[in-house]
């Protein structure tokens, strides 16, 4: 059985996404006053940052939003969930709201189309789960509801139904896929208490995510989702890291994937720059190939 692994780089490649040093280019719309208000404040912060600290990263930026004071806490968090919700951002009756999973501008976005035949390819030969650091909602709107699971088939999600004109019809949406996927750092489309049908969460800057900062540390409410990933790599033989820069501080994530791991004997990493002395670490007794996701490739040829 194969593990996928989606790393930052993977949204990266599908939907040009921005990767953490790239997160603070502020290439968002805003939609009302408010939010207006938040971004120049953000943008204030972030140059006179940048200004005092001039080699310091994107991490230690967010590491200090966060610590400082509650309001640059409730800010940082607000533009990072809103920065990567901004792809999926449509208009219905007059208001923005962000696109339902399932909603047919969602399933015939080119990039979203081929998110779908690489996830296709894999799971063709195996495919025992997928698991991502990543707050995106890719993966759900390439596999649709009936294409995935957050470790419970049948699961209902809230909020938007199919019909986006009338929300109220066929509002209860279940998954039912067989793939499950674990988003250990949390999602876009989940709160701390409901997953919903979109990324509405994100859209208000209240997702339950853990923020890309240094030293990150799941919170208990993610236990559950961190116990599904364990499930499906320990079940695993294969794995494969497309975008994962196995970053030396992400203590936690790096032990995890070495503990849950130790069955692996087959590693594909899909980098342009990859990383292969990290994962002879994190897996010294198994065999390590390399692909190049700039040039064209058919990942039938790897598996």
């Amino acid at each position: 059985m194969i593990t996928l692994f989606l790393g930052a780089g993977f949204s990266k490649w599908a939907f040009d996404l921005p990767l953490v040093n790239q997160l603070f280019d502020f290439d968002i719309e805003p939609t009302n006053e408010t939010e207006n208000r938040k971004l120049e404040l953000l943008q204030s912060d972030w140059s006179k940052w940048k200004n005092e600290n001039l080699t310091a990263t994107e991490e230690q930026f967010i590491y200090w939003c966060l610590h400082k004071s509650s309001h640059r806490r409730s800010r940082i968090i607000w533009y990072v969930n809103r920065r990567l919700t901004e792809p999926f951002m449509t208009r219905i009756q007059g208001s923005y709201t962000s696109a339902m999973f399932d909603e047919r501008v969602v399933r015939e976005n080119e990039q979203i189309i081929k998110i779908k035949g690489f996830i296709n390819s894999i799971a063709s030969f195996g495919l025992r789960g997928i698991l991502t650091c990543n707050y995106d909602t890719l993966v759900e709107c390439a596999l649709g509801t009936k294409g995935f699971n957050y470790g419970v088939k049948g699961e209902q999600l809230f909020g938007r139904g199919l019909n986006p004109q009338f929300p109220w019809q066929n509002a209860h949406v279940n998954v039912t896929g067989n793939i499950p996927f674990a988003k250990l750092h949390g999602s876009l489309s989940w709160d701390s208490d409901i997953k919903y049908t979109s990324g509405k969460p994100g859209r208000a800057g209240k997702a339950l995510i853990v923020p890309p900062a240094p030293e990150k540390t799941p919170p208990p409410e993610l236990a559950n989702v961190w116990a599904l990933g364990d499930q499906i790599l320990s079940d695993s033989k294969r794995i494969i890291l497309f975008g994962f820069a196995f970053n030396a501080y992400d203590y936690a994530l790096l032990n995890f994937l070495k503990e849950s791991g130790e069955n692996i004997t087959q590693v594909l990493l899909i980098d342009p720059y990859p990383n292969e002395d990290a994962a002879k670490k994190l897996w010294p007794k198994a065999t390590v190939n390399t692909l190049n996701p700039l040039k064209d490739f058919n990942i039938k040829e790897y598996l």
